[in-house]
């Protein structure tokens, strides 16, 4: 029996350095565990984190946007007021002026017209459109233009 003692003894010792080697394994892969979450939650943080100031920068940029597009926007406001306010205040007298003065520069233009060739026929339908006299002049030239 002392060859069946020496059998059970090595299968013994083999047994414990299995046992050892496991338990060592166990240590180890926890550990590497255990390393690996660490790891998983410190990139975690710092995406948070860096995400975190995104948004404050581009929160920050978009506010500043938005004010600078409502200052101008109120400037473009003002400008079109004073604009609308300048022109209303200036049709008025230019209106009359101009009514006094186009007859004047109008009729030796007209005169001029009717002299050339039937060529400016859209000069000479524009202008009586405007003017009761003028019309006259487009009947007396209605039949020189049908030759």
């Amino acid at each position: 029996m002392a060859v069946n003692d020496k059998v059970t003894e090595g299968i013994d010792q083999v047994l414990d350095r299995l046992r050892n080697a496991s338990e060592q394994l166990t240590q180890t892969s926890e550990r590497q565990a255990r390393q690996f979450d660490e790891r998983i939650k410190e990139l975690l943080d710092r995406s948070e984190s860096s995400t975190e100031r995104l948004i404050k920068s581009i929160d920050k940029e978009f506010r500043a946007q938005l004010t600078s597009l409502r200052r101008e926007i109120a400037a473009f406001d003002k400008r079109i007021s004073a604009a609308l306010k300048a022109t209303t205040t200036r049709k008025a007298p230019a209106k009359r002026a101009a009514a006094k003065k186009a007859p004047a520069k109008r009729a030796p233009a007209k005169r001029a017209a009717a002299k050339k060739a039937p060529a400016k026929k859209a000069a000479a339908k524009k202008a009586p459109a405007k003017r009761a006299p003028a019309k006259k002049a487009a009947a007396k030239k209605a039949p020189a233009r049908r030759r």
